[in-house]
C-alpha cells in the first residue's frame, strides 16, 4: 500500500511537472510571437526596410491578414502610425485585402512621406500611385477599390482626398458606372470655372456694381 501511495505521489508531481513545463512553454511562445509581431510593426514602418516586410508578408500568404487589419484599428504602441499605415497599405494591395477597403478610403490623402507633400499631381500616375500608398492600393484590390472610392466621393471634403478618389477610379477599368461617375466630376468642375471666370470678370468691370475686388 505504501508503493501504491508513493508511486501515486509520485505521478502526481511528475503530471504537475509537465503542466507546468506545457504552460512555460505556451507562454514563452505568446512572448516570442509578440516581440516577432512588433518587429515586423517596426519594419512596416521604416522606409528602409518597408519593401521587405512587405515582400515577407506577401510571401506568407493571407496568415498574417488578420493582424494586419488589427493594426488598423489598434497601432502598436511607440511605432509611427504614418509610415505602419503606408506599409500596410502596400500589403493590403499586394495581397488584394477587400476588408480593408474602409481603412484605405480613410486613408486616401495620406501621402508615404508622412504630411511632406512632394507635389505627386504635378508628376506622372505612377509617381501619384507611390505617393499615396492608399490610392495604390485600392487601384491593385481593383473593381470594389473603385467602387468604394465612387461611393465615398461625395462625403470627401478635402480636395486631396477628392483627386485621390476621382484618380482611383480612372485607374481601374471595367467599373459600372465609372465613366458617369467622372463625367459627372468634369461637369461640374466646367460649371465652377465657368462661374469663377465670369465673376473675376464681373469683379475686375469698372461698370456698376463692380465691387468686391
Amino acid at each position: 500500500m505504501r508503493l501504491a501511495f508513493a508511486t501515486d505521489g509520485v505521478m502526481r508531481r511528475v503530471a504537475w511537472a509537465i503542466l507546468s513545463l506545457t504552460a512555460w512553454d505556451s507562454s514563452a511562445d505568446r512572448a516570442a510571437a509578440a516581440a516577432g509581431d512588433r518587429a515586423l510593426a517596426i519594419a512596416l514602418a521604416n522606409d528602409a526596410t518597408q519593401k521587405a516586410a512587405v515582400a515577407s508578408i506577401v510571401a506568407s500568404g493571407k496568415r498574417k491578414i488578420p493582424l494586419l487589419l488589427a493594426w488598423t484599428l489598434r497601432p502598436p504602441r511607440g511605432v509611427p502610425e504614418c509610415g505602419l499605415f503606408g506599409g500596410l497599405a502596400d500589403a493590403f494591395g499586394e495581397l488584394r485585402v477587400r476588408e480593408a477597403i474602409p481603412f484605405l478610403v480613410k486613408h486616401l490623402g495620406t501621402l508615404r512621406s508622412c504630411g511632406v507633400s512632394l507635389a505627386p499631381w504635378l508628376k506622372v500616375p505612377e509617381v501619384v500611385e507611390w505617393s499615396l500608398p492608399a490610392v495604390g492600393a485600392l487601384i491593385e484590390i481593383g473593381p470594389d477599390g473603385s467602387m468604394a472610392a465612387m461611393s465615398a466621393f461625395p462625403g470627401m471634403v478635402s480636395e486631396e482626398d477628392r483627386m485621390a478618389a476621382i484618380f482611383v477610379v480612372s485607374r481601374v477599368k471595367g467599373v459600372p458606372g465609372a465613366r458617369h461617375f467622372l463625367s459627372s466630376v468634369a461637369e461640374k468642375a466646367d460649371r465652377e470655372h465657368y462661374w469663377a471666370s465670369q465673376g473675376i470678370l464681373r469683379l475686375d468691370s469698372s461698370g456698376p456694381g463692380a465691387s468686391g475686388k
